[in-house]
Order: structure tokens, then sequence, then C-alpha cells
């Protein structure tokens, strides 16, 4: 009778949780089931799904939140100077003569946003390596690959300055310059902006498709910007079409082919 209580217990109220061990055969040859709870066998091993808890992309989070309220705070206390940074008009439109220096973005502002594109490029790249080239960084803690991508990202950008403030005193196009730099600010800025949300999504969700579809948005406001730096050089008549092209070489082309040199050969590659 225990042994028949015993069963009804563990059919009743375990129900499909209880599996059977085995069974005993009786002189009578009457087989004699032995219910045990799965809980209870030596040989069952529980592995929970666990989400992702990786300490350095919650401290990504925090410093992404940061950013996104400090931008936040700009747009609200000065809206005027956070849209003439963000804008895609050329800058014959966005600046003129008689405007009022509210409505021009001060060092402050500019500083703040240069800021947070440098550090979401810099959290969008190290993303993608670690979803697509593993391989490459895995000697490296992620600490260091981020410190080389902010050293990779802060010489590219100061030897485009570079260039462009030595261009403009050889040839003597200080105007030409001063368009070129608000444009290239403009676009950078606002790509910094957009990837902000990007990298949240991309922490905490399968991003594959929006790692593709932000990548091309970005490759368009890159053209878009190289697209203005055509025109505005074609506005003098010092400069002739093929003078452009070596200009934009120097200024995109190679530090990118240097850098991509320089990545392959730290790989071993």
């Amino acid at each position: 009778m225990n042994d028949s209580l015993l069963f009804n217990f563990n059919v009743l109220m375990i129900g499909d949780t209880s599996v059977f061990r085995g069974a005993t055969v009786d002189s009578n040859s009457l087989v004699e089931i032995v219910p045990v709870n799965f809980l209870l066998a030596s040989h069952t091993q529980i592995k929970p799904l666990l989400n992702s808890n990786n300490f350095n992309y919650d401290l990504i989070t925090y410093i992404v939140l940061v950013l996104i309220g400090v931008a936040s705070i700009i747009w609200y206390v000065v809206p005027d100077r956070f849209l003439n940074i963000f804008t895609l008009k050329s800058i014959k439109r966005v600046q003129r003569e008689g405007d009022s220096s509210s409505s021009t973005p001060g060092a402050f502002i500019v500083g703040a946003f240069w800021i947070i594109f440098v550090i979401s490029l810099s959290f969008f790249i190290f993303l993608i390596l670690n979803n697509f080239f593993t391989n490459k960084i895995s000697l490296l803690s992620d600490y260091q690959v981020i410190i080389n991508i902010l050293f990779a990202i802060s010489v590219l950008f100061i030897y485009r300055f570079a260039i462009i403030y030595f261009s403009a005193i050889i040839f003597q196009t200080q105007k030409l310059r001063k368009q070129q730099v608000i444009v290239d600010r403009n676009i950078q800025l606002i790509t910094g902006i957009l990837l902000l949300p990007v990298i949240l999504l991309m922490l905490y969700t399968n991003g594959v498709v929006l790692v593709y579809f932000v990548v091309g948005f970005i490759a368009l406001l890159q053209l878009y910007r190289l697209s203005q730096i055509v025109i505005i050089g074609k506005s003098s008549t010092v400069f002739s079409l093929l003078h452009i092209i070596l200009y934009l070489c120097t200024l995109e082309i190679v530090p990118i082919l240097v850098l991509y040199q320089l990545i392959n050969s730290s790989s071993g590659t």
C-alpha cells in the first residue's frame, strides 16, 4: 500500500517531471516501477539560459546613456545652436555675415559633440570587431581594443585637419577651408549622434541586419560630404577636377589604407 501511495503521489503531484530510474523483477515476474523525481537524479544537470551579463557592455551602456543625456540637454537649452550643427544645408545658407552670434555654436558645444562622435564611433567599431572579427582581437582585452580604436581615430582626424589647414595656407584658400571644415564637421557630428541608439540596440539585440543598414547609411552620409567638398573646390578657379581628386585621395584614402595595413600587420595576417 505504501508503494501504491508513493506511486500515486508522484504521478499526481509531479506529473511529467518524474522519470523512471529502472525496474526490478521479483520472483513472481512482476515489474515494480520505482518513480524518481528528476531533481534527485545524480546525472541531471541544469544549465539555465542567462541573458548577456558582460560588465564591459554594461559600462558602455552607461556611457552611451550619459552622452544621450548631454546631447538632449544641449538640444533643450540651446536648440538654435543644436540645429545649426545638425544640418545638411550648404555653408552659404547656414551662415551669413548678418547672422547673430546666438545661432552660431560655440567652442564648448562643438567640442562636446566632437567627444560624442569619437566615443560613439569607437564603440560602434568595437562592437563590429567583436561580432565579425573576433579572431583579429582575440589576444587583446576589451579595454585595449577600445584604446587602440580611440588612438587610431584621433590620429586619423588630426592628420585630416592638418592637411586641410596646411593646404589652405599654401594655396591661400581660407574661405574654402572654412566651408569645408563646417560641412565636414556637420556630417561627422550627425553620424555620432545617430550611432548612440544604434549602439544600445547592438548591445542587447542580434543586430546583424542593423549593422549593414547603419554602415550603408553612414557611407551615404560620407559620399554626400565628399560631394560637397568637390562642389566647394569647383567653386574656385584655382583648382581643376584633377587637383580635387588628388586632394581627396590624400585626405581620405591614403590614411585609411595606412591604418588598414597597420591593422593587418599587427594581427599577423
